[in-house]
């Protein structure tokens, strides 16, 4: 499971045994946790990266809502993918033609951008994982936000990033969202300027 601290190992149901019918018990009660080889695994919070997810969510789908693009969803977005394991991308964007036809809980499904906010406990290799099920799911880029340095790896594959970008930098979503760029700093607007506390 990438090395993930013990302490974000849900014990109930025991690890192995979970179903994606826990993982909504536990979601549908502001638990969020993913479903990684029928074990569950909470998701780390922080209300620095929350804040974060918030504006990118708020920028991006006003942009995506505009442009009627498909719909950008938050943290709590249950995507099941082909390996079996269902993830919640902090932000995702979907675009009109990937969008589900049905209105099931958890649909086989992967953002076409995925966002990641990272935590303190988010190891490299929990996120490698991550990238894998994404991108092998129909992914076409990810962003990893750091807020500790205020720097974003840009991904189109697992591994390590095709880029880094910076506060001084423009990030843009390439052919996935065409047109939508913004200024890194932006996304980062609502942190004090000494960096997170």
């Amino acid at each position: 499971m990438g090395d993930v601290p013990l302490e974000r190992i849900i014990f109930d149901p025991w690890p192995g045994t979970a179903t994606e019918a826990d993982l909504l018990h536990l979601v549908e009660r502001d638990r969020l946790c993913e479903l990684i080889d029928h074990t569950l695994v909470e998701k780390p919070v922080g209300y620095w990266e929350a804040l974060v997810a918030s504006t990118i969510a708020k920028i991006l789908g006003n942009y995506v809502d505009d442009r009627d693009l498909g719909a950008v969803s938050g943290p709590d977005s249950t995507m099941r993918m082909k390996s079996g394991n269902v993830r919640l991308p902090d932000v995702a964007f979907v675009s009109n033609d990937r969008l589900p036809k049905t209105m099931a809980p958890i649909p086989p499904l992967s953002p076409d951008l995925a966002i990641e906010v990272l935590s303190k406990s988010n190891t490299q290799a929990e996120m490698q994982q991550k990238l894998r099920d994404y991108f092998q799911s129909g992914t076409r880029l990810a962003w990893f936000v750091d807020v500790e340095t205020r720097r974003i790896g840009v991904y189109h594959a697992p591994g390590e990033p095709t880029r880094m970008v910076g506060e001084s930098e423009v990030l843009d979503g390439e052919d996935v969202v065409p047109g939508f760029s913004v200024p890194v700093a932006d996304l980062f607007r609502k942190l004090r300027p000494g960096g997170k506390s």
